[in-house]
């Protein structure tokens, strides 16, 4: 009897044993994107199982090792479950479609098309390539790049804007490289740095960036501008100084400045005294030599100037009394004041008066037809003292004037 209760009792468990199974090959599929199949096809076999444990009693204990095998069958729905997951592959590649149609814009990106530009109009393309240009070869602020392109190029001003706001841009980076540029090419004080900078079109911020972080040695851009500033317009020390000073240098650096700008200031003296001769000629060394009057000259270096200035005062005076004898008749005594009043030297004015090759009589008859003609009515005697008060001819000069007038 016992024995009897132990055969059924491990043949109900061998049937739990096939239930549980089934149960749990419902659960794999879950994966594959069709449950209910696997479903409907674990529960059919569970109830195979049930029925065929119940139709045959177990009086042996290979009853239930045979009941045992059903679980190894249920696997079939193992083999179906492969079957949802070739399935589900499909949409899987159907879904690729999709993507493979919207890598073909990718692919042009890939050619140097970038995606912002599938859209664009060809104009909003021209420009920012023209953009792109400009930006690869040159420093740019925001604003900068667009008035380039605007004023230079004539882009519409809305494609131009469109195209640096496309840009992959560091303005922060340009306004540094900015500054440094125009470091490297000329003298800039701080201040005058910043003005570039906003004229650029570079922000506030921007441009304390660059001031901040750019490579700058104040005195050395400080020599730097005096130099410029020296050979653009002859230059004297106190000049540069004072040029310095006014375009942002503090009081050391345009002392730095100056004397350190690698100016030879004897020949600057020779270019300062030559700028005033070819500026003014014919003109008097005296003139020359106002020109170093307020400039910190040392006297070695006036001296040096006056005897390299590339100027003849000797024929400067005769030139001059030339100009004055062809603008009016007038006497040697008048020429030799006119000379003395424009700080010639005697003699200088001796080497004019003498190779003036003129004939004083006749300029004393020129004259007295130009007073004539403002007193006509005039006497000899007037006439005469007109000529030798006014005009400073002799009296023989008058004379012969008058004569040849007719009075």
């Amino acid at each position: 009897m016992k024995r009897i209760l132990l055969i059924v009792i491990l043949g109900m468990a061998m049937i739990l044993t096939a239930c549980t199974g089934g149960k749990d090959n419902t659960e794999k599929p879950s994966g594959g994107g069709n449950d209910s199949k696997f479903a409907q096809t674990s529960n059919a076999d569970s109830q195979k199982e049930e029925s065929t444990s119940q139709a045959s009693q177990p009086e042996e204990s290979s009853k239930p090792e045979e009941s045992s095998s059903k679980p190894e069958e249920s696997s079939k729905p193992q083999e179906s479950s492969s079957k949802p997951e070739e399935s589900s592959s499909k949409p899987e590649e159907s879904s690729s479609k999709p993507q493979e149609s919207s890598s073909k814009p990718e692919e042009s990106s890939d050619d140097g098309t970038p995606d912002f530009l599938k859209d664009a109009t060809d104009s909003q393309k021209a420009a920012f390539y023209a953009a792109s240009e400009r930006y690869s070869n040159n420093f740019y602020s925001y604003q900068g790049l667009i008035d380039a392109l605007y004023y230079q190029e004539d882009f519409d001003y809305d494609d131009a804007e469109w195209a640096v706001d496309h840009l992959d841009a560091n303005w922060y980076g340009d306004a540094l490289g900015y500054a440094n540029y125009q470091l490297d090419n000329s003298g800039y004080s701080p201040a005058t740095l910043r003005d570039s900078l906003e004229i650029a079109g570079f922000t506030e911020d921007q441009a304390d960036y660059a001031m901040d972080n750019c490579v700058a040695n104040w005195d050395e851009e400080a020599a730097e501008s005096g130099y410029l500033y020296a050979i653009q317009v002859i230059a004297s020390r106190k000049e540069v100084h004072d040029f310095l000073i006014n375009v942002g240098f503090d009081e050391n650096q345009a002392t730095y400045g100056v004397y350190n700008c690698g100016i030879d200031w004897y020949e600057q003296a020779v270019t300062v005294a030559n700028k005033y001769v070819y500026t003014y000629a014919p003109c008097a060394l005296y003139g020359v030599k106002m020109q170093f009057l307020d400039g910190d000259w040392e006297n070695a270096e006036i001296e040096y100037a006056i005897a390299n200035v590339d100027a003849n005062f000797n024929e400067m005076a005769l030139e001059r009394a030339r100009q004055l004898i062809a603008d009016m008749s007038i006497s040697e005594a008048y020429v030799r004041y006119a000379l003395m009043n424009e700080m010639y030297m005697e003699s200088e004015s001796d080497y004019a008066i003498a190779n003036l090759d003129c004939n004083w009589e006749l300029e004393a008859v020129g004259a007295a037809w130009d007073w004539l003609d403002q007193y006509p009515d005039s006497t000899h005697d007037e006439l005469h003292n007109l000529l030798t008060i006014n005009s400073w001819f002799t009296d023989a000069e008058a004379d012969y004037a008058c004569s040849y007038v007719g009075k």
